[in-house]
């Protein structure tokens, strides 16, 4: 057969470019404003034109003025490192810049230039910086709860289904009695309930039999019933008989409202309320007629108020507008100014102006943290904000985080006034300082924001804002003198990750009216922030504006998955015109906008939604030939931005967005690839070593609101160890282990004690149970607390390595071991069995390495997949187990079933989530149901990145790139084509550079691109059974500069490269022939080597041989077909008349029949090959 011409490409020419530093980094974050005192970490990447380049050591200088080192100089360094460098100079000083610079020496000995100059700037790091600086805030107001002491209740009511309860004496959604009528049993009971941080407990329960009712009665028509409070006595009136008197001294004040939940088909009517005061004052009078419902749940239907679904409505007093703040200021006569800061830091929000600009690009500052604990400052340039002589300074405050709603609806959580601290340093050209800060000085007043909720949204009147409040010379003899509160300076902490900040603007796509008046706007992307809209209206019209991100069918919004959320805006006009409004002090999560109020519906372009986000650089992308698992890295995408919003969250649309450990645990890996996690979960980091139990636990949410979700248990409470490990692995980020270690010692300590001698770990929980929303598949406790108690003692035993500490590494190591024997013997049967038969029990037992026999691991493998079968290849799993399934696959070698999975658009699946319209990864699988109708409504987020986890398995296995050293030092580039993929790449800015991979296959041919940056290696795998058949740059691979061949492996070539961009391909051909070439040099010495007549005739035909094959490799290399193909039949005629001589000595007996049959043997390789 003649050989086709070669189809290999001409090496690609090398860049020229010089060995040089750049990109450099303090504490991974570029040129940063404001860090903390403890020593920084300098990072930087290198550039060279030559293949394979490392470093071998370096130098930084650090001085006051750039390019100076009066501060501190490493000296030259002999070493290869260049992440993680820490400063080890003298201590720094508050309100500094420091400028920095390096340069390194190449493999060659070779000095780079300095690199082109950086710097970082401290905050105020001591709490004597912010001496001067009080905590100011509006004056505070009578409180309205104080008036809600002893009153008479009355209501008209109607039990339309199981249930009807009402709070009393309620301070929030979380803290009250709870008096609820039930006709679920045989009579109809009054239930007394008391609500302490969320938790129910039953006082008393009264049969109201024993007073003539019935079920039937109390659920035909309606009914009266009246509470009289009076000191620690409740008096409840049904229907003029007095049915209860109860006496309890827990709550002596608060509101009223109702009460009803889903989960038991609660549902009542309200048509009337009204409550009066001790003193005879009205405290409230409904009027649902006019629409008017002053409580924070419920649907006015036909004027009543509709109570159902798992929304308690409780009464919300009106809100007290938000207060502005100011005062005047003058810079220093005859002088100019050098620069100015501003350091600042609030309770609950704030934005700050100066001479009516805004000060900074932020939003939601200061962010959330455990208040208790330490509270975020942040540092601003305002240099050019200011002017010579007066200048004015203001600021907005609003709840947030602090007094606002949180988790579950519930609101002062931490506090119930905010406050600002503020200190601005003006530095002359002279040198001479000015100070200005929060302090008497400041005035008060109410503003246009009447209310403002992170929840519930944003209620701006535009005819309550002063015109040039923050301006000089403005009048505020009318304005309060700020209140000066308790200092909380101690807690103050510069904020060390990037802040929340607008990311992008997306543009509305397409707009309905599904009722009159009704405007909705779809943004084509469920996304987290707020709207931008140009209105148009009349002095004193109100705009109200809603959002949802899915629709009901009928065209308008679904917002009952919000539960007690309102997320709504509304703007009011101060004047008849057209303006813009884009809410500063709430966040929405959606996908479509709803108008109304408005006398014409804006227009397309007048509509956008403003995307808001911890600011984190991209680092990681992924794309394929398939539409749909393009738009799923789409969606994990855009669920990691929507949820990394100051904190990781859960969801970001109804009353909950919390920082739930277990969720981020499993995503860690993920959001890695997308994002630069490393400032951002370490700051995160610190609250959760902050919540840690005396005892060692954790909370499941961080931070943690009173009350709420406290408890924890397996896969949640270990993000102790996980997320450190996790960024430490990703980004070779020792100082996150530093920070952490000894509450992950702690951690793991708890866990070592939950455990038994049997070394069995039960499951230890008080919250959670099992793999968290999977469906009908659930695994036993014990399998994933022994499951995660021997990958945590895996991992600390590498970080304890990575920190030095190698008597605890060996402990943890062994550890680990012993409990994988013990979890082998108590939850694996000899048939391979994982104990409760669950996908994510198969999982766990194949990625973490739970069993360690490989006959064993096989058997597994085959239960494994025979329990997948029995779902036709559908997953099952829930939070715990989803990030393991495909990898779990592909560790018993079935790709071609994880990318069935991966792979699958029916129900249960990511694929289903996509062609069902999904812009964002659910919260459920069954968050829309195949019969289209919505998931259970009391959790159903459509933006929650848990399941998103996958992302990690893709950008390994489609993507092909993993760590196999910290940060990427290195690689592992390995893509693994499968399912009806063609393409596939993935881009990832590591701290050391680009990694990148670009696959492809085109008729049969696969091509591979790969870059690898200075100062790292990788090993490549090539899809290919030998390694003659790859081809780097139009040569054979081995031959390639900067190429090493390593090994076969599972069907792969693997290739050790240096750094610099390379072009494998897979030549079958060129790979057969270097299979012959081989095949050769073993014939020619085995022959050479034989006894027998005519010996060194045939030991001369195989040496024909070996340079007729060497020949046709070489001119196959070079194109030459023809001579190739000539080459070839000159080796195969000698090999016909070696193969003869053979046959013929065998049959004589001058050669064994073993020594014939190898012989021969390496002739049909031959053959093969050519």
């Amino acid at each position: 057969m003649a050989i086709l011409p070669t189809s290999l490409s001409p090496a690609s020419s090398m860049s020229d470019a010089p060995f040089a530093v750049k990109a450099l980094t303090t504490n991974g974050r570029v040129n940063p404003l404001g860090i903390g005192g403890e020593d920084p970490a300098f990072g930087w990447q290198l550039a060279s034109g030559r293949r394979a380049t490392s470093q071998k050591a370096y130098e930084i200088q650090v001085g006051h003025t750039p390019g100076s080192a009066d501060v501190w100089s490493s000296g030259k360094v002999n070493s290869d490192r260049q992440v993680d460098i820490q400063y080890r100079g003298p201590d720094l000083k508050s309100a500094t810049r420091y400028f920095w610079r390096v340069r390194a020496w190449d493999d060659k000995g070779v000095a780079s230039p300095w690199s082109a100059g950086a710097y970082f700037e401290t905050g105020l790091l001591n709490p004597g910086d912010w001496d001067g600086a009080e905590w100011i805030a509006r004056p505070a107001a009578p409180s309205e709860l104080d008036k809600w002491t002893d009153y008479t209740a009355t209501v008209e009511f109607k039990i339309d289904s199981a249930a009807f309860g009402m709070f009393l004496r309620a301070s929030d959604a979380g803290n009250g009695y709870m008096w609820q009528f039930n006709v679920t049993g045989p009579t109809p009971m009054l239930r007394l309930h008391k609500q302490v941080q969320g938790t129910y407990s039953v006082l008393q329960e009264v049969d109201l039999a024993s007073f003539g009712f019935t079920n039937a009665d109390l659920l035909a028509g309606r009914h009266t019933v009246r509470y009289d409070t009076v000191g620690t006595t409740i008096n409840t009136t049904l229907d003029g008989k007095l049915v209860n008197t109860f006496t309890d001294s827990t709550f002596t004040k608060g509101y009223v409202g109702f009460r009803t939940h889903a989960c038991c088909g609660e549902r009542g009517t309200v048509y009337d309320a009204v409550v009066t005061g001790a003193d005879g004052s009205t405290l409230l009078d409904t009027d649902f007629a006019s629409r008017r419902n002053p409580f924070t749940g419920g649907e006015i239907v036909d004027s009543a108020l509709v109570v159902s679904g798992t929304t308690d409505a409780l009464y919300e007093p009106a809100a007290r507008p938000l207060p502005l703040l100011r005062r005047d200021f003058a810079t220093k006569a005859g002088k100019e100014v050098a620069s100015a800061r501003v350091y600042a830091s609030a309770l609950g929000v704030y934005q700050l102006e100066i001479n009516g600009r805004p000060v900074g690009d932020q939003v939601l500052a200061p962010g959330w943290t455990n208040y208790h604990k330490r509270i975020q400052s942040q540092t601003y340039d305002v240099t050019k904000l200011l002017k010579a002589g007066d200048n004015a300074i203001g600021a907005s405050l609003a709840d947030g985080w602090w007094a606002g709603k949180v988790g579950l609806g519930w609101a002062r959580q931490y506090g119930d006034t905010p406050a600002l601290v503020a200190r601005m340093r003006i530095t002359y050209t002279d040198g001479s300082v000015d100070w200005v800060a929060t302090d008497g000085s400041w005035k008060a007043a109410e503003g246009p924001y009447v209310k403002a909720d992170l929840q519930d949204g944003e209620t701006y009147d535009a005819r309550l804002k002063p015109s040039g409040w923050s301006r000089p010379g403005f009048d505020d003899e009318k304005w309060e003198p700020a209140a000066s509160l308790e200092s909380r300076t101690a807690l103050l902490v510069p904020q060390s990750d990037e802040p929340v900040r607008r990311t992008q603007v997306l543009d509305a796509r397409k707009t309905t009216e599904p009722t009159a008046g009704t405007y909705v706007y779809d943004l084509g992307q469920n996304m987290v922030g707020v709207s931008r809209l140009k209105l148009t209206g009349s002095a004193g019209q109100t705009v109200k504006i809603r959002y949802a991100e899915v629709l009901n069918k009928n065209g308008t919004l679904y917002t009952d998955n919000f539960r007690s959320a309102k997320v709504t805006d509304r703007y009011t006009f101060a004047e008849t015109g057209t303006v813009t409004y884009e809410p500063t002090f709430t966040q929405h999560g959606f996908r479509y906008i709803e108008i109304t109020g408005v006398n014409e519906p804006p227009a397309l372009s007048d509509v956008k939604g403003v995307v808001w986000g911890s600011d984190l650089p991209s680092t990681g992308t992924l794309r394929t030939s398939d539409s749909v698992l393009n738009q799923l890295v789409s969606n994990i995408s855009w669920s990691q931005r929507g949820n990394f919003l100051s904190i990781p969250t859960d969801t970001p649309a109804r009353d909950e967005r919390l920082g739930w450990t277990g969720d981020i645990s499993l995503f860690a890996p993920t959001a890695n690839y997308l994002v630069d996690t490393r400032a951002f979960l370490s700051h995160w980091m610190a609250d959760v070593r902050n919540s840690q139990y005396a005892g060692g636990d954790l909370p499941a949410v961080v931070p943690t609101p009173q009350g709420q979700f406290g408890d924890s248990g397996v896969g949640w409470s270990d993000v102790m160890i996980t997320v450190p490990y996790s960024v430490w692995r990703s980004y070779d980020d020792t100082r996150i282990l530093r920070e952490n270690y000894p509450a992950m010692q702690k951690f793991f300590q708890f866990v070592r004690d939950s455990a038994g001698p049997d070394l069995l770990e039960p499951g230890r929980t008080t919250f959670f149970t099992n793999d968290w929303l999977n469906l009908d598949d659930p695994t036993e406790q014990g399998i994933l607390g022994t499951a995660y108690y021997a990958e945590n003692a895996r991992m600390m035993a590498e970080m304890a390595k990575a920190l030095g500490d190698d008597t605890a590494a060996s402990d943890y190591s062994k550890l680990s071991t012993d409990i994988r024997d013990a979890f082998t013997k108590a939850y694996v049967a000899a048939d391979g069995t994982v104990k409760g038969n669950s996908q994510t029990g198969y999982a766990m037992a194949l990625t973490m390495n739970l069993v360690s026999d490989p006959a064993l691991v096989e058997k597994v493998g085959e239960k494994f997949v025979a329990k997948l079968a029995l779902t036709d290849y559908h997953l099952r799993t829930g939070f715990i187990g989803t990030p393991l399934l495909l990898p779990a696959l592909s560790k018993i070698g079935r790709d071609d079933l994880a990318y069935k999975m991966l792979l699958h658009k029916d129900y249960p699946s990511w694929g289903y989530e996509v062609v069902n319209g999904a812009t964002t990864v659910w919260e459920r699988w069954n968050s829309i149901m195949p019969d289209g109708s919505f998931g259970p409504v009391d959790m159903n987020s459509f933006n929650h990145y848990a399941y998103g986890a996958v992302g990690d398995w893709m950008s390994q296995n489609i993507g092909g790139l993993s760590a196999i050293q910290p940060g990427y030092k290195r690689s592992r580039i390995a893509p693994v084509p499968g399912g009806n993929l063609t393409e596939g790449s993935g881009r990832l800015k590591t701290v050391y550079g680009l990694l990148s991979s670009k696959w492809s296959i085109h008729n049969g041919a696969f091509d591979l691109k790969v870059t690898v940056p200075v100062n790292t290696v990788a090993e490549v795998h090539v899809p290919a059974k030998t390694r003659w058949a790859v081809t780097e740059g139009g040569r054979p691979a081995d031959k390639a500069k900067g190429v090493r061949f390593l090994r076969v492996e599972d069907g792969a070539t693997v290739f050790e490269v240096g750094s610099g961009s390379y072009s494998f391909g897979v030549d079958t051909v060129l790979g057969g022939l270097g299979e012959a070439k081989e095949a050769a040099g073993e014939l020619r010495d085995l022959v050479s080597n034989l006894d027998a007549p005519g010996a060194p005739t045939a030991s001369e035909k195989a040496r024909q041989v070996q340079t007729s094959v060497n020949a046709a490799w070489t001119t196959y290399v070079t194109g030459a077909a023809q001579s190739t193909d000539e080459h070839v039949s000159r080796a195969r005629a000698r090999l016909g008349e070696i193969g003869v001589w053979t046959t013929q000595q065998v049959h004589k007996g001058t050669l064994t029949a073993s020594q014939g049959a190898t012989v021969q043997a390496l002739i049909g390789r031959i053959e093969k090959g050519m």
